[in-house]
């Protein structure tokens, strides 16, 4: 018996059907890009207020609001290391409307020292990178040393005689240093300190030996300390005479400390690649530029995907040094 056939007309309106569940479908898959944003963003900084992650977090969050034409809300959660606001935002809806500003150091160092509740890589999806600290590997003048090379030699004649400060035990620039000392393969004591201050006091005072920060940027600039390495992708515009790590024979070194916009696992890619591209435009502004010199960082913009790869990375090689250094949080 043959099937029967619907009419051209009744097949015009099942086509017509058919198209209009399919306009409906991607309007529910996802957001309107052209409606958003209709509210207020809320911008955690998993900082306290008045340091400079949080000056950092005040400067993207009015660029932003300026962009977008909405409130940016910026609201600080400091505290555990940074890992309470990542639980805040590992735990919001993905929709764009609430971000992290926050560093490396909160997603590829404390996971692997302690039970932070969040997932580093899976929890969340990177908007795009900032900036970078300003760091530079110094020693005390009391040492015979005048370049990297003589550090590394000094070291390995003398095993164990020296030592290195930091801001912390587990902290960004303890790691750091360590991946340094074992990849330059001399051994060193570890001096944790409550802060870079005092580290730093205590290398002025002679008991320190040498020690990577940002505030030995000024005293080195007043001939106190010897600076021999800068840490990060570029040399320092106040020392463009001294090589990077990378440039001396060090190039495996994780020595990068950014600032990052950071968001909730699964945000539309829509929605991530417009704050990413207003993030972009504004460190190409002078005038934005200025104003993150003033409180100490460089830009250092990097893509979603950059930004992601970044992350693994650090994670890894984070996790391997504190892994194979025995590195607690105790």
């Amino acid at each position: 018996m043959p099937i029967p056939q619907p009419s051209p007309f009744r097949a015009g309106r099942i086509r017509l059907l058919l198209a209009l569940l399919l306009l409906l479908g991607a309007g529910f898959a996802r957001p309107a890009l052209a409606t958003f944003p209709e509210r207020p963003l809320r911008l955690v900084v998993a900082y306290a207020a008045g340091g400079t992650g949080d000056l950092v977090g005040r400067l993207v969050g009015e660029s932003l609001s300026a962009r977008l034409g909405v409130p940016v809300v910026v609201e600080n959660q400091g505290g555990a290391g940074g890992a309470i606001a990542a639980r805040t935002i590992s735990r919001a809806a993905p929709d764009g409307y609430t971000m992290m500003l926050a560093g490396n150091a909160i997603f590829a160092i404390l996971p692997h020292m302690a039970n932070v509740g969040f997932d580093p890589v899976k929890d969340f999806t990177a908007i795009a990178n900032i900036s970078e600290s300003q760091r530079l590997l110094a020693v005390r003048p009391g040492l015979p040393i005048t370049t990297l090379a003589e550090l590394v030699e000094y070291g390995k004649r003398n095993q164990g005689r020296l030592n290195y400060g930091s801001s912390g035990i587990g902290s960004t620039l303890h790691v750091m240093t360590e991946m340094f000392r074992r990849e330059a393969g001399f051994a060193a004591e570890h001096i944790p300190f409550r802060g870079s201050a005092p580290a730093v006091q205590a290398m002025l005072t002679g008991d320190i030996d040498f020690m990577i920060d940002t505030v030995v940027i000024q005293h080195v600039q007043q001939g106190r300390l010897r600076g021999l390495a800068a840490v990060g992708d570029r040399r320092l515009p106040q020392f463009p005479d001294i090589p990077t790590l990378a440039e001396q024979g060090y190039p495996n070194v994780r020595t990068s400390g950014w600032q990052a916009l950071m968001g909730p696992a699964n945000m539309p890619p829509e929605i991530v690649t417009l704050l990413s591209g207003h993030v972009e435009s504004m460190l190409r502004e002078p005038a934005f530029l200025e104003r993150l010199a003033r409180v100490g960082v460089v830009p250092s913009y990097r893509t979603p995907a950059q930004l992601a790869d970044d992350l693994m990375e650090d994670t890894r090689q984070f996790g391997a040094i504190i892994r194979s250094s025995g590195i607690s949080a105790q």
